[in-house]
């Protein structure tokens, strides 16, 4: 417990730096819904006939959706009790990072919920401070085999799966409104020619968020790199770091994108039909639907010397807590709801009512899909993304990377001294963490 207590204290420490803001306390947690009345005892009949009543049981809990969710996980949560009679499930809903926090505190206080549904980088303390249960412990390779690959990669930390997804996304896209431009661009080369034809008065060709190292990513994957190496190190002292930091400083300074423009600046822009193109996210389609309706578009963002942008990818993950591998009715239980809330019929629900893309593979080639040019466009772009890292090290890595790629757009370092710092400093971070080799 000590050990695990010292490493939780490491992990916080790198998390409370990182993070621009922290999540709120836990809202009040809405009732339960209550298990419908179990059955009446069995009158008596010779044991070997007799089919023995599951006994009831309750399990617990937590996840960190919208409010405007709230409603829909109940449903389902309704649903599956009324199929498990026995099995009645209480929620709690967090603010995202007050999860993180509440759930390592009350494991090691050994007071966890069962089961959460969180982003998949929480797979990466989680399983560091061994709070969470593989997920080859809960489900054999029959139910494993309903998914991508590429949704489970993301939940991976060490060779070990962690999490089971019940959709696949957060990843970016060229958004582009069909108003300006009727075609997107096949390349980045043609796109970088039609943005600078298309920037005049207050209409800017292109635009995406630039100091953030999540749109960065795609850039330094289509330069040969990954911010993480085969064994979960940061890297970034080398030649595709440099060739990509340079390519998106001539960005800016040849006028292709706004000099200084964050997400905010990027969004606005698109929202108001004053941007051409722009990358953002899966997130932001819902919005851009209602401000440009017909006109918007979606596809992958262009190839870059022949190279695909490779976007990080991931998805929402259900995590087990250790402690239920201790109680096997509890286990079958949390498997049983599992098993459901990320089974297809769920997910194409989820496709349904919010557009949200399905890890599944059958429910991939819903024609719901195929038949919206929005959903099809994300999904192809999807089908190039590639796995965020889920381990600890990634945040190491985040933290070093957006004050180098700064320095780099200001103009106030060069792509090779950026990149021998963001080394330097990610190192150092690996080194607090206690997980160094």
């Amino acid at each position: 417990m000590k050990k695990n207590l010292l490493v939780l204290l490491s992990i916080l420490v790198v998390v409370s730096m990182a993070l621009a803001a922290c999540g709120t306390p836990a809202t009040e947690a809405p009732a339960a819904v209550e298990a419908t009345e179990a059955p009446a005892e069995a009158t008596e009949a010779p044991a070997a006939t007799e089919a023995p009543a599951a006994e009831p049981i309750t399990i617990t809990f937590w996840e960190q959706e919208g409010e405007d969710v709230d409603v829909f996980i109940d449903g389902l949560i309704a649903d599956f009790q009324a199929a498990n009679p026995n099995i009645t499930v209480e929620r709690t809903h967090y603010e995202n990072e007050a999860l993180r926090d509440q759930f390592q505190t009350a494991s090691l206080a050994e007071a966890a919920p069962d089961v959460v549904r969180v982003p998949n980088d929480f797979a990466g303390p989680f399983s560091t401070l061994e709070i969470i249960a593989p997920v080859d412990a809960l489900f054999d390779d029959a139910f494993l085999g309903q998914f991508f690959p590429g949704s489970l990669d993301p939940a991976v930390v060490a060779g070990t799966l962690w999490g089971v997804p019940d959709n696949y996304g957060n990843h970016l896209m060229l958004i582009y409104n069909k108003s300006l431009i009727a075609e997107p661009p096949a390349t980045f080369e043609e796109m970088l020619t039609v943005a600078t034809e298309l920037t005049a008065g207050d209409v800017q060709g292109f635009a995406y968020n630039l100091n953030e190292p999540f749109w960065g990513a795609g850039f330094y994957g289509a330069f040969g790199g990954w911010p993480l190496d085969e064994n979960d190190q940061p890297t970034f002292d080398n030649q595709a770091f440099i060739d990509y930091l340079t390519f998106v400083s001539s960005l800016k300074t040849d006028g292709v994108v706004p000099a200084e423009c964050d997400y905010a600046c990027a969004d606005t822009l698109m929202k108001e039909g004053k941007a051409a193109m722009i990358i953002n996210g899966d997130w932001s389609l819902g919005d851009y639907t209602t401000a440009l309706g017909d006109n918007l578009g979606v596809a992958p963002v262009p190839t870059i010397n022949g190279n695909p942008y490779t976007e990080m990818t991931a998805g929402k993950y259900f995590m087990v807590s250790n402690a239920v591998l201790d109680d096997a009715a509890r286990q079958e239980a949390v498997t049983a709801f599992i098993t459901y809330m990320t089974s297809p019929e769920v997910q194409k629900q989820w496709l349904d009512e919010f557009k949200r893309l399905p890890s599944n593979t059958v429910i991939a080639e819903d024609p719901s899909i195929s038949s919206d040019p929005i959903l099809a466009g994300s999904m192809s772009a999807l089908s190039v993304g590639r796995g965020q890292p889920a381990a600890p090290e990634m945040r190491c890595a985040f933290d070093a990377w957006r004050p180098s790629l700064e320095g780099v757009m200001a103009g106030t370092t060069t792509p090779a001294d950026a990149a021998a710092s963001a080394q330097e400093s990610a190192d150092a971070c690996v080194a607090t963490l206690g997980t160094a080799p």
